[in-house]
């Protein structure tokens, strides 16, 4: 056989292992041909692929450092090093990247879009829609490319043109069902809504994938919530949920060990941390359960002039699991994230530190404030204070039934948050996360975290909002009291809610299915 379709025939076995999702070994495959053809950059790049597969990303970028010395103008390795960068929060060069492989094609849609959604990312998001309508000229019938841009739009609450790109899409591509599921967020169902005969006649086809009916059924329980068919809107969630929550087998084996070590290892004044602060951003940490107000929050100190919203940032976290993660202790390939507590140090606390600050600083943000809204940083807000001892840290609470089932209504493209899709894990989480919050407030100082009560907060709006601004430091802004004109984009669950006014219209809307959630009252600890 010709050396060159030896070539052909390994790269399609490798492409068919990353198909399948067996990236150890695609990778370890791909080092055997890479030691037999050395020369050959598909190889590199393609061991790239796998790499960020597994968020190995500085293994993927060596790969492509090597691929782009063997092929310089090759746009796929660009595109992958832009990707890369984008990954390791070096935005710069990966705008450069993709400038580059645009350069040489002007047309490349991969780069179009993804360095739209870098982007939209850094909330330049004039210069992401101008991007994605570049592009749309190239390619008026690209399925992805206008469900990429309807989500852009639904982000910045125009929901006018977002329905728009979606009805596009589901023209070239009828049986995308998460695109309903995506609609159903933006808009308002009555009775007798055509859309429902839709639902209907899909879910009748038998060619449809669990995934896909599970999209659907998601659809059908916030239609028949909007026109206050309870009954039928549980059963559907039900069974989005049941899909949802059988694929992703939730454990929460992990999650008790990492409190249980931290509640015996961690001492709020075992350190004193007195190393220079290298960025003169100051940040608000928004912390909290999913669905319990965290994006009205930072939407709302977002419309400051002097505060931008980031956005969920996985950079805390990230940095805590490398530092604290007992794969670090025994071996590097380690997959056992239960945390090795007795790793706290003050060499340790600095480069989570130094981590968290270096990324934050590659944002470029100009605002003197920058809002984090992970709401799972709870886990760490113990650590946040030791680090970081002049950040701002909110934490929002709501309603424990309300939260719940608010979360039991959403399918959500986090894997952070697989607890949600079973009403028993969610009691649990919930009261996981009631028990750190109790913790916090034994080990910390009663000034370090600002409380605030959803449902005080919306009835109480402007008397709240001074309390929040005092506590940042910040100056009163009528800004603040319109929050709902912040023209950043949002990306959560929370899309259509904070582009209105204040409302209290979702507090105890649980009670509509009380007879449904009597085992999740039940579990839920007062």
């Amino acid at each position: 056989m010709k050396k060159i379709e030896i070539k052909k025939e390994e790269l399609k076995k490798i492409v068919n292992l990353i198909s399948s999702k067996n990236y150890l070994e695609a990778i370890f495959e791909t080092k055997k041909l890479i030691k037999q053809f050395p020369g050959d950059y598909m190889f590199y790049n393609i061991l790239s692929v796998s790499f960020m597969n597994i968020e190995e990303y500085e293994e993927a970028l060596k790969a492509l450092n090597k691929a782009v010395e063997l092929d310089e103008n090759n746009i796929h390795i660009l595109n992958n090093l832009g990707l890369v960068h984008g990954y390791l929060s070096d935005y710069i060069k990966a705008i450069e990247c993709y400038d580059k492989a645009l350069k040489i094609k002007p047309n490349f849609l991969n780069a179009l879009i993804n360095k739209a959604q870098l982007k939209e990312k850094l909330n330049l998001n004039d210069d992401a829609i101008k991007i994605l309508k570049t592009a749309i000229n190239y390619y008026p019938n690209d399925y992805f490319l206008h469900y990429t841009i309807a989500t852009m739009y639904q982000f910045l609450g125009n929901f006018r043109n977002c329905n728009l790109h979606y009805q596009k899409a589901l023209s070239i591509k009828p049986n995308a069902t998460e695109i309903y599921r995506l609609i159903s967020m933006t808009k308002k169902y009555i009775k007798n809504d055509k859309d429902f005969e839709i639902f209907d006649n899909k879910l009748k086809d038998i060619n449809l994938t669990e995934i896909q009916k599970m999209h659907l059924y998601f659809a059908l329980g916030k239609a028949f919530d909007d026109i206050k068919d309870f009954d039928n809107s549980f059963s559907n969630y039900k069974k989005g949920n049941d899909i949802k929550d059988k694929i992703l087998k939730y454990t929460f084996k992990s999650e008790h060990q990492i409190f249980s070590n931290l509640k015996k290892n961690f001492n709020a004044k075992s350190y004193s941390l007195s190393f220079k602060n290298n960025s003169n951003k100051k940040i608000i940490f928004i912390i909290g359960m999913p669905r319990s107000g965290t994006s009205l929050i930072e939407q709302v100190l977002s419309s400051h002039e002097k505060v931008v919203g980031a956005g969920e940032l996985t950079f805390l976290a990230e940095a805590i699991y490398k530092e604290f993660s007992y794969g670090k202790k025994i071996k590097k390939n380690n997959t056992n994230n239960d945390f090795c507590f007795d790793l706290i140090s003050n060499k340790t606390l600095n480069n989570v530190k130094n981590y968290y600050l270096d990324r934050i600083n590659k944002l470029n943000f100009s605002e003197e404030y920058i809002v984090d809204k992970a709401p799972l940083n709870f886990r760490w807000a113990g650590f946040i204070k030791k680090i970081f001892p002049n950040s701002y840290i909110i934490n929002s609470n709501r309603d424990p039934m309300d939260i719940c089932w608010s979360n039991y209504q959403q399918n959500y493209s986090s894997s952070n948050l697989a607890f949600a899709y079973n009403l028993k894990n969610l009691a649990d989480f919930y009261n996981l996360y009631s028990e750190y919050m109790i913790f916090w407030k034994k080990n910390l100082n009663e000034k370090d975290i600002l409380n605030i009560k959803y449902e005080n907060f919306t009835q109480n709006f402007e008397d709240s909002l001074k309390k929040l601004l005092d506590f940042c430091n910040l100056d009163w802004s009528a800004k603040c009291f319109e929050f709902y004109k912040n023209k950043n984009s949002v990306s959560t669950s929370s899309m259509a809610q904070v582009r209105q006014p204040i409302y209290q219209t979702s507090v105890a809307s649980w009670k509509n299915y009380s007879s449904y959630l009597k085992d999740l009252k039940e579990n839920l600890t007062k």
